[in-house]
């Protein structure tokens, strides 16, 4: 089952938003096969959604006290429409249901997919035997995973020594001067995502 819940805050839509979205709400459930039980919240929903809009017409040519009446019954309608929201979320939560109701659903949080880092450029340090590893972090990224080894052997018999940092920097010390080394970096994000850059390679000076 395709699962689904309720956005059950007003707070985005103008006045003239709400009251349409109220009137479709109750449009929408009046009937609703998939929610008899709830039947009996709908006259005072349409009570208080006529309300509303009588209010609202009022507000925009009489005053300071139409206003906030209006706002009063605006008030007391999301509240309606919050309660009766939570017992259609009580009864169900399948989606095709959900979208009989008239109400707007929450939206699936899109995963965050990393990129691997780029830029990686390695520049001899200040000491000898040191290489530092400069990158571009990407966005969402958690920490950066640096990784060196022997630059000298096979790809598939490589071993490399990792270490995480959050820096878009990282200096390798106590290196073997003379020596070719391999390095590249992943970007770390949520839920154990790991993207690597292209390797770079550069002898220790």
């Amino acid at each position: 089952m395709n699962k689904g819940s309720i956005n059950r805050s007003f707070k985005t839509f103008s006045d003239a938003e709400f009251d349409t979205r109220a009137l479709h709400i109750g449009t929408s459930m009046t009937d609703n096969e998939h929610f008899p039980l709830l039947q009996d919240r709908l006259p005072a929903i349409k009570t208080a959604q006529e309300k509303f809009s009588a209010d609202l017409a009022a507000s925009k040519t009489l005053g300071r006290l139409a206003v906030a009446e209006k706002n009063n019954s605006r008030a007391a309608l999301a509240s309606l429409l919050s309660t009766l929201a939570l017992l259609i979320m009580a009864q169900t939560n399948d989606l095709v249901q959900l979208l009989t109701t008239g109400f707007v659903l929450r939206k699936k949080p899109e995963p965050r997919v990393i990129t691997a880092p780029n830029n990686l450029t390695l520049s001899a340090g200040i000491n000898s035997g040191e290489i530092l590893a400069t990158v571009t972090k990407p966005k969402g990224t958690d920490s950066i995973m640096y990784q060196i080894c022997d630059g000298s052997v096979a790809p598939e018999d490589r071993v490399w020594i990792s270490t995480v940092s959050t820096s878009n920097k990282y200096l390798f010390s106590n290196l073997q001067p003379g020596k070719l080394y391999a390095v590249r970096c992943g970007a770390v994000g949520t839920k154990g995502q790991l993207a690597f850059s292209a390797i770079v390679t550069m002898y220790a000076q």
